[in-house]
């Protein structure tokens, strides 16, 4: 018989790498099971196909879109999540297999979940972004008011606290991977992102001297940082800056804008971009940069390094895996100022890096993750995978 196989995901939107992983699962799935895709809210399927680099066909989808409650699109994720849990508990008799692309999901009976980061722990969550700003307003720190609205939606999810571990856990990075296993004890597997695009036929001289960070504008991003770092660096070489992402928090949105004003001459906020206008975006230049220390993988870094850029990073992370590289590894600004210096214009330091991460792109390819996730799946319908820690 043809697999049953559930794949649920709080709410897709362009841009996002759990949207990826949860576009690439259905297609990677579909040829040999019947696959329903469980979401909030109505996906646009063309955009997400544009912005992750499927092809999935709306006419071979089971789709299930459930209401968002009123007033949740982009906050209360805790509470806007608790009707998809509950759906996903009530219906997992329907299939041989449930797939949680974002996060931990208690299905009541084993299914398989994909950790993307940390976001579903509180405690762990406020610890990994301490100082950087990220309290998110009232709802995001710590407080008795904050306590009970998460065991609000817990109950209204209808989830045990520990009933995700006995899930199959895939973890998106060796970080991830040690973090669930020291805090949880929960034995992961690693399955890096797919990430779409192919590289860059632009020849390196004819790009801009210029760094591109991208991600959503909040504050465990270290947007401020990374400018700091660049107006030093700037003082040598004249590098700019271009900044692509969505606002995720009115306030710290407005806060960027006011810094892009102040180093308008060199800054530049760009807003969201998807699919091929990103590809030829990251394309024309030749820096990248993350300022986000504790990232889980950093999707965005991947692609910067997919697009033949030169990428530096925080010294804590998932993203450290991505560029593998001590001289593209920073511990502060004044340590990123120095590593930066110490290769933009060096021709052939450049050149050595660029091959060293062409050679590291392959690991994030999109064909590297349906290859792994399909043994996954079907190693876990067959029974020859442990379906749990």
């Amino acid at each position: 018989m043809t697999p049953r196989v559930a794949v649920a995901h709080p709410c897709l939107l362009a841009g996002g790498g759990s949207e990826a992983c949860a576009m690439w699962t259905v297609q990677t799935l579909q040829d040999d099971c019947r696959v329903s895709l469980i979401t909030m809210g109505r996906p646009d399927l063309p955009v997400l196909n544009a912005s992750c680099g499927t092809s999935l066909d709306p006419g071979r989808i089971d789709l299930r879109s459930l209401r968002l409650p009123p007033g949740t699109r982009t906050r209360f994720d805790a509470l806007r999540a608790f009707r998809l849990a509950r759906y996903c508990r009530r219906h997992a008799g329907d299939f041989d297999v449930m797939i949680s692309a974002y996060n931990v999901m208690d299905f009541g009976v084993p299914g398989i979940q994909r950790i993307a980061d940390f976001s579903f722990d509180d405690s762990l969550r406020r610890e990994l972004h301490a100082g950087t700003g990220a309290r998110g307003g009232l709802f995001h720190r710590a407080s008795a008011g904050r306590a009970l609205y998460l065991r609000l939606a817990r109950a209204l999810a209808g989830a045990s606290r520990d009933g995700w571990k006995r899930n199959l856990t895939l973890a998106n990075s060796e970080w991830t991977r040690g973090l669930l296993s020291e805090r949880f004890g929960v034995l992961a597997k690693v399955l890096y992102p797919p990430v779409a695009g192919a590289p860059s036929p632009v020849p390196w001289d004819d790009r801009e001297d210029g760094f591109v960070v991208m991600g959503r504008l909040v504050p465990e991003k270290g947007i401020p940082l990374i400018i700091e770092i660049l107006a030093e660096v700037r003082k040598v070489k004249p590098v700019h800056l271009h900044i692509l992402g969505r606002p995720g928090r009115a306030a710290h949105g407005r806060d960027i804008e006011a810094l892009c004003r102040r180093h308008c001459g060199w800054v530049h906020l760009e807003g969201p971009r998807y699919g091929r206008e990103k590809d030829e975006f990251l394309a024309r230049h030749k820096y990248g940069i993350s300022g986000c220390r504790h990232e889980a993988f950093g999707i965005a870094v991947a692609e910067m390094v997919k697009a033949g850029m030169v990428v530096w990073v925080p010294d804590d992370g998932g993203q450290t895996e991505i560029v593998a590289d001590a001289g593209l590894i920073y511990s502060g600004r004044d340590d990123a100022v120095a590593r930066i210096l110490a290769v933009v214009g060096d021709k052939e330091r450049e050149a050595a890096l660029r091959g060293r991460l062409d050679g590291r792109s392959t690991l994030f390819s999109p064909a590297r993750f349906a290859a792994g996730m399909r043994s996954v799946v079907f190693d876990f319908l067959s029974g020859k995978q442990d379906r749990g820690s």
